[in-house]
This record gives C-alpha cells, structure tokens and sequence, in this order.
C-alpha cells in the first residue's frame, strides 16, 4: 500500500503530464491551424500531431472552437496583461502596448494571418476572436484610455474610433513591413514604437 507521501508524488505526476499533454495538444493545433485553416484542420489530424487519442483532446477542449481560442488567447493576451500589471502612465502604456503589439506580429506571422484571412469567411473563428479573446483585451485596455481622457492627456473622442486607428497603424506597418522588408528606414522595433506613437498623438501637424 502506497503511502500519503508517495500518492501525493504520484498526483504531482499525473498532473504534469496532463499539463503536459494539454501544451502538446496547443502546439499541434497551432501548426496546423497555420497550415492548412480552421476548416481545413480536424481534431482527428491535430490528435495524431499531439501524439494523443482524439478523445484527448475533447476532455482537455470541449469544441474546436473552444481549442481555437486556447491556441490564440495567450499569444494575444498575455504581453497586455504583463503591461497592465507593470505600467502607470497612460502614454508609456499605449507605446509599450504598441510595441508588443510590433513584435507579436514579428514573431507570429503566421498566426497574425491566419486570424485575419479566416476571420474572414468563417463566422466561428469571428466569435472566437470577438467574444473569446478581443473583449478581454479592451476590457483592459479602455480603462487605460479613460485613465489618460481623465488626467487631460487624451482628447475625449470615443473609445473604439480611437482603438480602430491606433491597430491600424499598428497591424498595417507590422504587414507592410513582412512584405516589403527592408523598405522601412526604421532599425528597431522601440524606434518603429516611438514613430507611430508619434504620429498617432501629434500628428503631422505644426501647432
């Protein structure tokens, strides 16, 4: 008979390699929604990846669409979390916010553009990305906004016109700069950063 100690271990075990299992059925479902679209990618296919039964994959995610918004949610998430827990200022805010933004789309070209081309044509991944994961981000970023509109730093205008401009210039040169590289005279992301915030607040006006 195994003992409290040995039985706690052996949880601890069962554990991890549930976790494990979970991150492994992430991994394959992110390469092969990449791949080949959210249509065109089946559980049965991204089990066989994960090197796991198809059942598997139904106790850790009960639909595909719940599984779409696992794979995507951290990767879009978790930088405006890390930036809400560490920011003050409204403006350091939306330029570090801006920057990670610079960099998600750098290091994640394929996922940025299987977002925007399945979103468009299919209304399940629309939902997961409107109602699973976007909503969460504004519900953080807004108040950030307010924060600036209310110390006299921002102008009052209403909040989404403003968040569809600001991932405009964002989402715009992140494409444009995959596409065409080497055409922007920016070194850096922080310098790219500082220049679109620049634009952003100031404009090309001369006050």
């Amino acid at each position: 008979m195994k003992s409290n100690r040995e039985m706690e271990q052996l949880d601890k075990r069962k554990k991890k390699t549930i976790e494990e299992r979970r991150q492994d059925i992430l991994e394959a479902a992110l390469n092969i929604f990449t791949e080949k679209g959210y249509n065109g990618s089946t559980t049965a296919e991204i089990a066989r990846a994960a090197g796991v039964a198809e059942g598997t994959i139904f106790r850790h995610f009960a639909t595909k669409k719940e599984l779409l918004v696992a794979v995507l949610k951290p990767k879009i998430l978790k930088g405006i979390i890390s930036l809400d827990k560490e920011q003050k200022d409204p403006v350091e805010f939306f330029r570090c916010f801006l920057k990670n933004r610079l960099e998600l789309i750098k290091e994640n070209d394929g996922l940025v553009r299987f977002m925007f081309a399945e979103a468009q044509y299919h209304e399940e991944v629309r939902e997961a990305l409107s109602n699973g994961i976007l909503g969460d981000g504004i519900n953080i970023i807004k108040p950030w906004f307010d924060k600036g509109v209310e110390e006299g730093v921002f102008k009052p205008i209403p909040f989404p016109a403003m968040m569809r401009s600001f991932m405009g210039m964002v989402l715009f040169y992140g494409i444009f700069n995959h596409v065409f590289p080497g055409f922007s005279p920016e070194r850096t992301i922080d310098e790219a950063a500082d220049q679109i915030l620049e634009l952003f607040l100031n404009g090309l006006l001369i006050n």
